[in-house]
């Protein structure tokens, strides 16, 4: 098991096909038993990201809503999510 912080161009990757996917998608493997971490606005970032991307005409419409659909459901259910704080800006 791995704790991996995925911000939102390392998330998207697991919802629209691009360089990276594939390595993005085997850190959810359930054998795995990986933690993963994402700042709460990632929610409206992916959800930007892919409505762009739809909108660019680079994935269609249909597919972008899919992904949305998958993505609101995953960020509930699946991800670790915090928020990002002057706490932890300033543990850096």
């Amino acid at each position: 098991m791995a704790v991996y912080f995925l911000d939102s161009s390392a998330l998207v990757k697991r919802y629209i096909r691009e360089t990276g996917t594939d390595w993005v998608e085997s850190l959810f493997s359930p054998n795995l038993g990986n933690d993963c971490f994402v700042a709460a606005i990632a929610g409206v970032e992916i959800i930007a990201a892919i409505t762009r991307r739809s909108r660019s005409g680079s994935i269609k419409a249909v597919d972008a809503a899919l992904a949305c659909a998958q993505f609101k459901q995953d960020f509930q259910a699946t991800y670790q999510i915090i928020e990002i704080t002057e706490e932890i800006i300033n543990q850096l």
